[in-house]
């Protein structure tokens, strides 16, 4: 979904850059639909969003709404003073770094457990990860995980803070594998690891006792 919205995203704002006060009636006409094309996609990522916020809700998630980098980081500081957190593992993923997580939670000081050693991270207090894609319908996280990204993050220390972007909603499964194949179709390459979270770690014994926490982190947090 995310590759389909810029390219017509990008078509849109082609159409509109080249529009001027002579323009003939076909460009208008085109102008005219290119806005209405971006005004579905706003709806329908709007729509998304809210089906996803309620899913989460359902899996005992909090979800946290933020409009920017700023908010994003003054969310995750409120969290860590919160739970009075001391240290931290992070992803080294292009868009973690350019929020500069990292090194602000290091100069506040936080003491950073890197992904190379997956003991170490267990000792981690909080893992934070951005996602690839978000699955609307179910409340899905679908991390793809490499050297840089390492699963261990998201699944061993007790607490998960995720970041979510609006552009990596997607619908459903059905869609997440329809995009993975136009990818691999492409030749871009994707990792054979994916990780599949749907609310913290929750297991039930032979009685239906719910217990959280067991096989992974108890509490979940969402940013978008």
């Amino acid at each position: 979904m995310s590759n389909s919205r810029e390219e017509i995203l990008h078509t849109i704002r082609k159409g509109l850059k080249g529009a001027s006060s002579e323009e003939t009636l076909e460009e208008r006409n085109f102008v005219s639909e290119a806005q209405e094309i971006e005004k579905l996609i706003n709806e329908l990522q709007s729509d998304l969003k809210t089906q996803f916020i309620t899913e989460l809700n359902n899996v005992n998630t909090t979800v946290i709404e933020a409009k920017n980098g700023i908010n994003i980081k003054d969310s995750l500081f409120n969290l860590i003073k919160e739970k009075e957190l001391k240290s931290f593992s992070i992803w080294e993923s292009k868009f973690l770094k350019e929020l500069n997580i990292k090194n602000e939670l290091k100069d506040a000081g936080l003491k950073l457990i890197t992904a190379k050693n997956k003991n170490r991270i267990a000792t981690s207090e909080i893992g934070i990860t951005e996602v690839n894609y978000a699955i609307a319908d179910t409340g899905t996280l679908v991390l793809l995980t490499n050297k840089s990204q390492p699963r261990s993050v998201s699944l061993l220390p007790p607490i998960h803070l995720a970041i979510v972007r609006p552009e990596n909603l997607i619908r459903n499964i059905r869609d997440l594998f329809v995009i993975l194949k136009s990818k691999l179709g492409e030749g871009e390459d994707i990792t054979s690891c994916m990780t599949f979270i749907t609310g913290p770690s929750r297991t039930a014994d032979i009685e239906l006792n719910l217990t959280l926490g067991v096989h992974g982190p108890k509490e979940l947090y969402v940013i978008i």
